[in-house]
């Protein structure tokens, strides 16, 4: 098991070896990524390089339309880390309502979360798959990984989680409205409905949180939402 100090040092310095370089939008590496090995787009990230803000793939529903808003039907996506940093300002990378992939692997990713939304739909494949493995999350906004409406084809692998932070509620997957039975600040908030969507695989990962009362809390490391 890896010291809970020695993780921080190795996130800080992570940090550290990236202050100097120039940061650029997550949003505009993935426009400028080829295909590739089956792949819509293969994001390869620069070591040490920071990259910021949050990336919506897949279409967003609108709750008073009652429609999906955006005609993009998504993307198979991968994203390459290499250590790079993605320092998300509170925002999130999500794959949502679509039956594409998104695999992330070797981020360090802070004050922000990975999120897979889906739902089952008759008329068209809107679950998404895909993994989060290698990653170190310092400070998650709401949680380091968040499932809703998905689970099988889901792999969360070897991840390292350091103080998710409680922002309050989070809010239902259509309307947005926050609901007092959906807190926040858990490593992993993987969806409750498992008999309905599958369970993911959830192995090897790492967990802490430096308030003591907070660490000794089971729901703060993985809870079912």
């Amino acid at each position: 098991m890896i010291h809970p100090r020695r993780c921080l040092i190795l996130v800080l310095s992570a940090l550290a070896a990236a202050l100097p370089a120039h940061a650029l939008s997550l949003r505009a590496a993935y426009e400028a990524a080829p295909a590739r090995d089956g792949y819509d787009r293969d994001v390869v990230l620069e070591p040490g390089r920071v990259y910021t803000g949050g990336l919506l793939i897949g279409p967003s529903w609108d709750e008073d339309l009652t429609l999906f808003q955006d005609m993009e039907l998504g993307l198979d996506v991968r994203i390459q880390g290499n250590g790079a940093v993605l320092d998300m300002g509170g925002e999130s990378l999500t794959i949502a309502f679509c039956g594409k992939r998104l695999d992330v692997t070797d981020c360090v990713v802070v004050d922000g979360s990975v999120r897979f939304r889906g739902d089952v739909d008759p008329g068209r494949d809107r679950t998404p798959e895909g993994s989060v493995r290698h990653c170190t999350f310092y400070r998650p906004r709401d949680y380091a990984v968040r499932l809703q409406g998905v689970g099988e084809g889901v792999l969360l692998e070897r991840n390292i989680v350091v103080d998710a932070v409680d922002s309050g509620p989070d809010g239902l997957i259509w309307t947005g409205i926050l609901a007092e039975n959906l807190p926040t600040g858990l490593a992993f908030g993987l969806s409750v409905q498992a008999g309905f969507y599958g369970t993911p695989v959830v192995r090897e990962n790492w967990t802490w949180f430096s308030d003591p009362a907070v660490n000794a809390e089971p729901l703060h490391h993985f809870g079912f939402l």
